[in-house]
């Protein structure tokens, strides 16, 4: 959070628009706020959950916003190799490329499309040339050619809002054995690996449960007449 308050100040210091260098899972942008200064924020598509930030004065023209960021696409040249998202995020990961200057990837149709921090492509487009013994090929694209993050709906029941809790019902495991897994360093929320069992899960978080799947606590719809909370997760399929 240091970082970005660092921006609002450098917003405010110069009267100008500044954007971040790096995404940012939006549960660390949703509370940002300061009377003089609009906050806009730019990932992958509608769904996704990591932002580029920008800032700007308040009497600053929206439509002059420019993010500096490019979109792309990786066509895998090989018809028999499967790959899944996690084959292109550790291989873009292992040429050097940060974590903080790519966004969301989204793989569909045996396609992966990307964001990133717009002085990194040409990088990626010359460097990545193989995935698992797969060629592939980096394209640039638009905005538009983006497809939408698809969802499964899961609705749950929860005495508390406690992150075991939470392990235990998205994973089918026990309660114990949920413990356990978290202990393991097999969960993360919102990209940070978590070991305390009874962290507090929000609304707007991103939990990922290794061999399990990647979730965000989307809604909170009441309580039962248990007095249990009804919660709406959607899955990342």
């Amino acid at each position: 959070m240091e970082k970005l308050e660092n921006y609002i100040d450098l917003c405010i210091k110069n009267d100008s628009v500044v954007y971040s260098n790096d995404f940012y899972p939006l549960s660390q942008l949703k509370n940002l706020y300061h009377r003089d200064i609009k906050f806009y924020f730019k990932g992958l598509n509608e769904e996704s959950e990591k932002k580029i930030l920008a800032l700007s004065p308040k009497d600053f023209p929206e439509e002059l916003i420019y993010f500096p960021v490019r979109f792309f696409k990786i066509i895998k040249k090989s018809k028999f190799n499967l790959l899944e998202h996690k084959h292109y995020l550790g291989t873009i990961l292992s040429l050097g490329i940060k974590r903080g200057v790519l966004g969301d990837l989204l793989v569909k149709d045996d396609v992966c499309y990307g964001i990133i921090i717009e002085n990194m492509l040409d990088f990626l487009k010359i460097n990545l040339l193989r995935i698992n013994n797969s060629p592939v090929e980096v394209i640039e694209i638009e905005e538009s050619e983006v497809p939408k993050t698809e969802f499964k709906d899961i609705n749950i029941t929860l005495s508390s809002l406690r992150l075991d809790s939470i392990v235990a019902e998205l994973s089918n495991l026990s309660r114990t054995s949920a413990v356990n897994y978290i202990d393991l360093g097999n969960v993360q929320v919102n990209y940070i690996l978590e070991r305390e069992k009874s962290c507090k899960i929000n609304i707007g978080d991103i939990i990922i449960i290794r061999k399990f799947g990647k979730f965000i606590v989307y809604e909170e719809k009441g309580l039962s007449k248990k007095d249990k909370f009804k919660l709406l997760i959607k899955k990342f399929v």
